[in-house]
């Protein structure tokens, strides 16, 4: 409250009496709570504005961070299906040497069977004279 000196306080006891003086009081109390009000609404403004940038900030790294996991699933994914790929590759290539191994067991089969059952060398030049 503004300062009110005592004569001043007295001359308006005199003039308006207490109710006057209770009233001269309840003014300046509710300037002084005006001047309170506007400060906390000023302070509040600056809190919801300190308080919005600071979730503008977390919401932009949030979206970052899940930007960035968004790429590395997609990154994931992708060497999934690579993978698919490599597999499905694999399969061809063992398909392709089990025919070969086939092939060549099949072929070292004959030359053994033709081995075992062939003349010799010897019964042939005892027979007609000649290796052939």
């Amino acid at each position: 409250m503004e300062s009110l000196s005592l004569p001043f306080a007295q001359l308006i006891i005199q003039l308006l009496g207490l109710p006057g003086l209770i009233f001269i009081i309840w003014h300046f109390d509710n300037n002084r709570l005006n001047k309170q009000r506007g400060q906390y609404e000023e302070q509040q403004r600056l809190l919801r504005e300190a308080f919005e940038k600071e979730h503008k900030q977390d919401r932009n790294q949030v979206m970052v961070i899940i930007n960035q996991h968004r790429e590395d699933i997609a990154g994931i994914s992708a060497m999934y299906k690579n993978n698919v790929h490599l597999v499905e590759d694999y399969e061809k290539v063992a398909g392709a040497l089990m025919d070969t191994v086939r092939l060549n067991t099949q072929a070292t089969t004959m030359l053994t069977d033709y081995l075992k059952n062939r003349e010799r060398c010897t019964q042939l030049l005892n027979g007609s004279g000649g290796c052939k």
